[in-house]
């Protein structure tokens, strides 16, 4: 039988009613079982409704609509989203109500005892599901001493209110991930630190719940010449202890206030960047001739600057330079390079290197003087100078600093007591925080361009132009966080709150979380995005097509994948480690396995499922983690021409790493082919170069 639907009002409403009959009938019920429990599924307390609560919901029963629905079932339907073993729901009863009836997921509420003209808490963490639940509202019957006048009055009503979902603590035993593929992750970071990495830090969540958090290292591991420190003179880090996460500033603080407000409805997408920060904006702008650039004259350039959207700057595609460098007067604008001192300065957006407010003043002016440096929507360059531009968008509209901003929308609702900028400027010590850089930003003299800072940078934020030019505080770089208070963060993306607080529309995060285009699936807007197996580096291969995240240059990585409903942020402090002589940006930290943020996902992502045979798939993807370490060792020889002999250059250390993790796993497998893979593992080593690492293998082995 077909229907032809020729009016679009009931072309809607039979998609509602479609829509309506898949979620009350499409439901397995899981929870018949529950019939024989001793205790009720459902807890009822009579509570005042909480003051100044925002909700993922706010219902009135009957007709929610607020009309007569000729598809009939939605009016008394809703689902909300929710994770199993939580959750709670605030129902008011009118007045003039003297009985309902009330599901959730199918399980009666019993009601009987609800008094029209009160309110009451129902507990429903017995029956929630990971996901969509159900909630019906049906057959309210008004006193029978109430006039009909009353009956579509709020004295006649249910009304009922949905919170968040928020995170709970549990063990990785009781998760949905098996607790052998968090040792993992374990044993490879702890080998990895006993060989030179300085630290790590990791909370991962899973369906609302808090399934791991550890730590790994100290907060410094070297003196400012790269030497190792004594282990006496090391202190541990901690849960508490706080990274600078560099540019996931980007997704953790600008990307999710200009969120915030276009949720607010105070901005869009579409809102032009010099209606909000003004004409200076395009107009202030000078020609450069970028030796790489699109070859626009002053005024095209200027034209391009007047249509730039709050979208053209999030998404990346506006045309800024990747790193204008406003702090160094040494910096080339033409070639966008580096100089060395002492040549004529050639930097024409300089705006100083004062480190406070001034400065800042100074770099706006700049960033307004900047010209883009190809046609906007063109290609995607990756910009600090996108961000530092959204900072500002924030600040303009708000009226407020972006770090004061943060504090009052984010971080105190949700109780985040170790997140900030400047942690030495609100009540933080070198000690609260992870190090970083081991002689500031100047490789121990070899950036002979730039005179900055030149000891170990703890508590105050890496990058250059963060501190330098915005005094610590910027759109693109500068937040401190620790590792659990960014995964609350996080979370509040999953639906667009967090308990009584509402952050996002959730259409808002939609547009947010969709790749750009069909060339730019690996971009959201603001966003890395995996799409089709495009940010496997980030996120693993197993990541789900819908995951987004970004990394940041101190090692660090936030990540959320909405179809599996987990989150994680994993920091490293991989830069405070010496450089390579022979090449100042090659930290050693780097080379380790504890330093590619994508082996903790892949790692993770193995141990979800019921396989039959993870235990033997873990085995064998660890033995390839070795072989695929050691073809790093090789393929070293391809950047000097020489094959590496010396036992402690940090590739060879971190294969080293590795490979024990593998063989104490092999060892305590004790199966024949364990055996065999582990000696196999251990051939890939050099006779000479090895000698050392091969008699600590054999008595592995014994």
């Amino acid at each position: 039988m077909m229907f032809i639907i020729k009016n679009e009002r009931k072309t809607k409403k039979f998609a509602a009613l479609a829509l309506s009959l898949t979620l009350l009938f499409a439901q397995t019920p899981i929870f018949a079982q529950k019939a024989q429990d001793k205790e009720p599924l459902f807890k009822i307390e009579e509570s005042a409704l909480p003051e100044d609560a925002q909700w993922q919901a706010e219902l009135s029963f009957p007709d929610r609509f607020g009309e007569v629905e000729d598809t009939l079932a939605p009016n008394s339907l809703y689902a909300f989203d929710f994770f199993e073993g939580q959750g709670y729901l605030f129902v008011q009863v009118g007045t003039d109500v003297a009985a309902f009836s009330l599901f959730v997921n199918q399980e009666r509420v019993d009601t009987s005892a609800l008094v029209g003209g009160r309110s009451y808490k129902i507990d429903i963490s017995k029956i929630a599901r990971n996901g969509k639940n159900i909630l019906q509202a049906a057959d309210i019957r008004a006193a029978a001493a109430a006039s009909r006048s009353v009956s579509n009055s709020n004295s006649a009503k249910v009304k009922i209110y949905v919170p968040y979902p928020v995170l709970q603590e549990t063990s990785p035993e009781q998760s949905a991930i098996d607790s052998d593929a968090l040792d993992l992750v374990s044993e490879i970071i702890q080998s990895d630190i006993e060989h030179g990495f300085p630290c790590a830090q990791l909370a991962v969540a899973k369906n609302g719940k808090v399934i791991y958090k550890n730590s790994w290292g100290f907060i410094n591991s070297y003196d400012t010449d790269g030497n190792p420190l004594p282990q006496n003179e090391r202190e541990k880090i901690t849960d508490d202890t706080m990274f600078d996460i560099a540019s996931c500033t980007k997704a953790l603080a600008a990307n999710m206030a200009i969120e915030f407000l276009i949720s607010q409805k105070k901005l869009s997408l579409d809102t032009k960047i010099a209606d909000v920060l003004g004409d200076d904006f395009y107009k202030k702008t000078i020609n450069i001739k970028y030796k790489n650039g699109s070859g626009a004259s002053l005024g095209q350039n200027k034209k391009w600057k007047a249509a730039l959207t709050v979208r053209d700057v999030a998404c990346h595609t506006a045309g800024f330079p990747a790193g204008p460098a406003y702090y160094n007067k040494n910096f080339n604008s033409t070639t966008q390079g580096r100089e060395k001192e002492n040549q004529t300065p050639k930097n024409k957006l300089y705006a100083g290197c004062g480190a406070d407010q001034e400065t800042r003043a100074k770099s706006f002016e700049a960033i307004c003087k900047t010209p883009l440096l190809y046609e906007p929507g063109k290609r995607v360059l990756y910009s600090d100078a996108d961000y530092m531009i959204l900072g500002f968008v924030v600040e303009q509209i708000t009226g407020e600093k972006l770090d004061d901003f943060c504090k009052k929308t984010f971080w105190e609702p949700l109780g985040l007591t170790r997140t900030t900028f400047n942690p030495l400027q609100n009540g933080f010590s070198k000690s609260d925080c992870a190090a970083t850089e081991l002689r500031g930003n100047t490789r121990g003299g070899t950036l002979l361009d730039f005179a900055g800072r030149s000891d170990t940078i703890q508590g105050e934020v890496h990058d250059e132009t963060a501190y330098y030019s915005m005094a610590g505080v910027s759109g693109h770089a500068g937040l401190f966080t620790t590792a659990s208070d960014a995964l609350k963060l996080l979370s509040t993306l999953f639906y667009g709150g967090y308990g009584q607080n509402k952050f996002f529309d959730k259409d808002v995060l939609d547009s947010f979380f969709s790749p750009q285009d069909r060339d730019r699936a690996n971009w959201a807007i603001g966003w890395y995005h995996q799409g089709d197996d495009r940010r496997s580096w980030n996120f693993s291969q197993s990541a789900s097509r819908a995951t987004v995240g970004h990394n940041g240059w101190t090692g660090t990585l936030v990540m959320l994948d909405p179809e599996e409903k987990l989150a994680l942020a994993y920091f490293t402090s991989k830069r405070n480690t010496p450089f390579r002589e022979e090449n100042a940006y090659e930290f050693e930290g780097s080379y380790f396995t504890a330093a590619a943020p994508g082996f903790v996902p892949a790692l993770l992502y193995e141990g979800i499922g019921n396989g039959s045979d993870k235990k033997n798939a873990r085995l064998l993807l660890l033995a390839d983690m070795v072989h695929d370490k050691f073809r790093l060792v090789e393929a070293e020889r391809l950047k000097s021409g020489e094959p590496v002999t010396d036992s402690a250059h940090p590739i060879v250390r971190a294969a080293y790493s590795v490979l024990e993790v593998f063989v104490r796993r092999a060892k305590a497998d004790g199966s024949d082919k364990a055996a065999r893979l582990a000696k196999e593992a251990a051939a890939l080593l050099d006779p000479t170069r090895d000698a050392d690492e091969i008699e600590k293998i054999k008595e592995m082995m014994k």
